[in-house]
This record gives C-alpha cells, sequence and structure tokens, in this order.
C-alpha cells in the first residue's frame, strides 16, 4: 500500500468521479484506475462498487475511507511540524469560514494575523456548512467558524458569540419606528431569504416555524449584501443577523427586535478544530485572537 494510492482513493470518494479525481490530482483516469485496482489487491476487498454508472462506497470502502484520511492528516500534520520545527514564519494556517460570517469576521482578524506573522501562509475557503465541516474532518482545514447546530462528533467546538436576528426593513416602511415586532404584525409582506443551502436560512425557517409563521418569500438569492440592496430598494423584509447589520445612522434600512414566543432568535457561533489536529503557531494565534475579539461578546 503506497501513500499516493490512499490520496487517489480518498479523491475519488470526495469529487465521486474517477475523472474528477484524475484531474484533481494531476494524473490520468488509466493510472488513477489502476492504482485503486493495486490498492484494493492489497487489502483484499472491493472499495467501490458500480451503481447505475455511479462508484459508490462498500462497506469495507466506508471503513477504509475514514482510516485513509486519518492517516493523511496525520502525514501532513507530521509535515507540518517538522517545517515549523525551526521557522519563524508561524507556519500555515487554513481557515474554513461561512460565508455568511466571513465578510463582518475575517477582515479584521487576517490584517491582525498578519501584524504579527507576515511571513504565514493563510489560507481560506468560504463554503456551506456541510462542505466545510467534511473538509475539516478530511484534514483540509485547520479551523472552522461555524454556526451550530452540526455534528460534533469529530471537532473540538469552543462558543464565541451568540448572533441575535432582527427585522430589517426599509426606513420608509411603517415598521421602521417600532422597537419590538412580532412576525403576526407582517401578514403577508414580501420576504428576502437566502438560497436554502445556507444553514442560516434554515435556522430562520426554523426560528418562523416555532413562532407557527410562514413567510411569503419573493427572493432567494446568495449574498447577505443582495438582501440589505434590495431592502434598500423596498422590495421587501429579511431576518438577518447582528454581525450583518450597518450601524450606519444614514443607512436606508432599520433593524428591529424580534418579540418571540420562544428563546430570543439568534445563531450560536463557534470555534471548530478537528481533534489531535496539530495547529501551527500562526494558526494558534488565529485562534487566540478570535477568542480576545468575539468571546467577549457571549
Amino acid at each position: 500500500m503506497q501513500l499516493h494510492q490512499l490520496k487517489y482513493f480518498v479523491a475519488v470518494v470526495k469529487t465521486g468521479s474517477i475523472t474528477k479525481a484524475a484531474e484533481q490530482c494531476f494524473i490520468s483516469q488509466p493510472s488513477i484506475s489502476q492504482q485503486l485496482a493495486k490498492l484494493e489487491e492489497s487489502i483484499g476487498r472491493k472499495l467501490f462498487s458500480r451503481v447505475k454508472g455511479k462508484l459508490i462506497l462498500t462497506d469495507p470502502g466506508h471503513i477504509f475511507y475514514e482510516q485513509a484520511c486519518n492517516i493523511l492528516k496525520n502525514v501532513e500534520d507530521a509535515k507540518r511540524r517538522v517545517s515549523d520545527f525551526d521557522s519563524s514564519s508561524g507556519g500555515s494556517v487554513n481557515i474554513g469560514i461561512l460565508p455568511t460570517l466571513a465578510p463582518f469576521i475575517l477582515p479584521t482578524t487576517l490584517m491582525t494575523l498578519s501584524k504579527n506573522f507576515p511571513e504565514a501562509i493563510v489560507t481560506v475557503r468560504e463554503e456551506i456548512s456541510e462542505a466545510l465541516i467534511a473538509a475539516a474532518i478530511s484534514g483540509e482545514i485547520d479551523i472552522l467558524v461555524e454556526a451550530l447546530p452540526f455534528d460534533e462528533t469529530c471537532l473540538n467546538v469552543e462558543p464565541l458569540f451568540s448572533d441575535t436576528f432582527y427585522l430589517a426593513v426599509n426606513r420608509n416602511s411603517p415598521l421602521a419606528g417600532m422597537e419590538l415586532v412580532s412576525l403576526d404584525a407582517l401578514g403577508d409582506m414580501p420576504f428576502i431569504l437566502l438560497e436554502n443551502i445556507h444553514c442560516l436560512t434554515r435556522q430562520i425557517e426554523q426560528y418562523c416555524f416555532n413562532e407557527q409563521f410562514m413567510p411569503k418569500v419573493v427572493f432567494q438569492v446568495s449574498q447577505l449584501s443582495t438582501i440589505k440592496l434590495l431592502i434598500e430598494l423596498d422590495y421587501g423584509v429579511s431576518i438577518l443577523p447582528s454581525i450583518a447589520i450597518d450601524r450606519d445612522p444614514s443607512s436606508c434600512i432599520r433593524y428591529i427586535n424580534l418579540d418571540s414566543k420562544g428563546e430570543p432568535p439568534a445563531r450560536e457561533v463557534v470555534l471548530a478544530i478537528t481533534k489531535d489536529r496539530y495547529l501551527s503557531p500562526a494558526a494558534k494565534y488565529f485562534v487566540a485572537v478570535m477568542k480576545e475579539q468575539y468571546q467577549k461578546t457571549c
């Protein structure tokens, strides 16, 4: 069994395709197929089965995939430990963050990091929650900035802050002067939300469900900035997290507290790190900066 065979195997599982895995690994399809065959021969088990033309992991394949990810992660950790041993650069830090958090958290945090570790190699992956969790577990990401809930089994999770939800309306709306509003008062007002792939949308919809309110969604967009633009143009209302609120008094948007029947609406933002993950000095500093800046607001 060779290390490169494990890399090819993991790439095929992640991409779901030998063609895509070959492109990702910069080798030919016949070569990757040959290496997978040798891997199965050395293990003595079939790792894949074909169902309607798709590659599906067998039961032994699922077991082997988890172990292969751990092996590759440990090898990468070992390489980074050795690389950082006599380096003053701070090493590398791979950050995964939700797109509904990245624009509001990363600029100041990365600026602080770069002042202390100007030579550190920093990569940022902005993705939906499910993709980030999978990347962290497989060792592609050091640190996640996430929102609960998610499967925490393989991760060490530390709370950062509670991100309260507010109703966002145009300043010309009849609701704009109110300090507190219940969802019942919104009637059939047009709502603007993010696309359903975002966990923030699912959290807002769950809140509405708990309040026995069905929003009339007329726009679903991919960015919070687009939601705010549409509200400024008076196309509808939305529910936005406090971290996205523009504090400029000249803003066209007004933010109103939500009167809830249960717990105040919010999402819990956390730091998550794969268990036993090696963190470079720069990565440890990033974690420290995040805690210092945001745990104060819990």
